[in-house]
């Protein structure tokens, strides 16, 4: 599952703006979202290869609904890498008998 935080733009700058509504498609499964007039962001989940399309209309405390916005629309992809492993550790140190020890190679005769 991936979660997005998406930003809003500003509030529009009228005294009575009543609320925010987002209108989420995922997969063309419609949800209508409310918001606080305040509300500059919120998240959305989906599985990666999920169609999401997003657009916000503002209502006054009239009733009165905006135009829509232009829709935000993308596919879900994951571009989350793993997090890196933790760090490796000598588990275990032992001596064993196997021959002579490995020495240096000396370096070659001068003339």
């Amino acid at each position: 599952m991936l979660r997005y935080s998406i930003n809003m733009p500003p509030r529009p700058p009228i005294a009575d703006l009543a609320t925010r509504e987002v209108t989420q498609s995922l997969d063309a499964i419609l949800t209508v979202r409310p918001f606080p007039a305040d509300a500059l962001t919120f998240t959305v989940d989906a599985d990666a290869g999920v169609q999401i399309v997003l657009s916000l209309v503002d209502i006054d405390t009239s009733g009165n609904r905006s135009d829509p916005s232009a829709p935000l629309s993308f596919v879900a992809t994951d571009t989350v890498p793993p997090p890196a492993p933790g760090g490796m550790a000598v588990a275990k140190v032992e001596q064993i008998d196997g021959g002579p020890p490995a020495t240096a190679p000396s370096g070659g005769k001068k003339k």
